[in-house]
């Protein structure tokens, strides 16, 4: 009986350690947070069309955009290829453009929203 659960515990503790092992193995790199200003947005109806444009693109694994601050939020893959100009055309059908676009690597910091009266650039025409 004492056998049986020593060889339990131990088999126990090796799958434990192999799942850990597995874990490690397979972290991801670290994320990137694209960040900008969508000045001209009018209403929620928009701001989730603008999601559903921004998800298309591989390597977006989320797209938050707040009507209230207009700030656009993107957490990308590190390997994913978005860019300003990218954006750019996706907001265009939607007869949108952008000002304050950022991209930075993912950190503990919390998000912090943009202000568009401070970002220093002026719309891009449509």
């Amino acid at each position: 009986m004492l056998r049986h659960k020593v060889a339990a515990h131990t088999l126990s503790a090796a799958l434990c350690m192999l799942a850990s092992v597995g874990l490690h193995a397979q972290v991801p790199a670290a994320d990137h947070r694209v960040q900008g200003v969508i000045p001209d947005l009018r209403n929620a109806r928009q701001a989730h069309d603008v999601d559903l444009a921004m998800r298309t693109v591989p390597g977006v694994r989320m797209s938050r955009t707040d009507f209230n601050t207009r700030n656009l939020l993107l957490e990308v893959s590190a390997d994913c290829t978005i860019s300003r100009e990218q954006v750019l055309a996706l907001l265009l059908p939607l007869e949108l453009t952008l000002t304050c676009y950022s991209r930075t690597a993912e950190d503990t910091h919390a998000f912090q929203p943009l202000d568009p009266r401070t970002c220093g650039e002026t719309p891009v025409a449509r």
